[in-house]
């Protein structure tokens, strides 16, 4: 295990994609402070404030981010050549999916961070120490929404076996929940149960404020569902595979 984990840190190091991809993440909060500040005027509401934690609208590049470092591998033959110096296969999935947690946490921090500064200078926006408190509670439940995203990401390229594809297949699985949440809650289960919050895409709701306290609970819990799910289905389909 801590072979295959130095490798996936040192090749993170090396690698500039997820520095890209962050610096693109950077850019566009600081794009979407000045558009708010220029409609809703120099000084924010919290409730806007708070919409900073929110990262299912770069969900695209957190899931190019996971989908490379993980495909790449497959693409170069690495995985085969790891694999065959008698590395146990399970743990080659779980140091992925280490650094892909670590990768979470970093773009977490990156979203806050750089909407933080963006309206420190962009607007005139006070935040009291209650306020920045609540934003820390947000920005950890936000990243716990990206574990569960990058363990299902992780999975879809375990499955594919290749970068390209994965990014393609992710963004489509994470659009296409959307909309079958979406439909099964108008269609079938309207105002008796609310499905969406087990799903990761009800950090929305949560970060605009419009989640009850009971709702973000279930979300949490749901949420290590889900990482444990998809993290044990990676292992066992890496399990099951023939590496070529």
């Amino acid at each position: 295990m801590n072979r295959v984990f130095k490798y996936d840190g040192f090749k993170l190091q090396k690698s500039k994609f997820w520095w890209v991809c962050l610096l693109i993440t950077m850019i566009l909060v600081f794009f979407a402070i000045f558009a708010l500040s220029t409609v809703s005027g120099r000084s924010l509401s919290f409730k806007r404030v708070r919409t900073i934690t929110n990262p299912s609208s770069l969900d695209f590049l957190f899931a190019i981010m996971i989908c490379i470092f993980v495909g790449n591998d497959f693409k170069t033959g690495t995985i085969k050549n790891i694999a065959s110096k008698g590395i146990k296969r399970y743990e080659i999935v779980l140091s992925k999916l280490i650094w892909n947690f670590v990768l979470a946490i970093t773009f977490t921090a990156v979203l806050v961070l750089s909407g933080l500064i963006a309206i420190t200078l962009l607007t005139k926006t006070s935040i009291s120490s209650k306020e920045f408190s609540e934003l820390f509670k947000l920005s950890a439940i936000a990243c716990l929404s990206l574990f569960a995203l990058a363990s299902l990401y992780t999975l879809i390229t375990f499955i594919v076996r290749g970068s390209g594809i994965a990014i393609a297949v992710s963004i489509g699985v994470n659009i296409l929940l959307a909309i079958i949440v979406k439909l099964l809650q108008i269609l079938i289960f309207k105002d008796k149960l609310n499905i969406s919050k087990v799903f990761p895409g009800y950090i929305v709701s949560i970060t605009d404020g419009a989640a009850s306290a009971a709702n973000t609970t279930t979300f949490i819990i749901a949420m290590f569902v889900w990482i444990i799910v998809c993290s044990a289905l990676s292992i066992l389909i890496f399990q099951k595979q023939e590496i070529k």
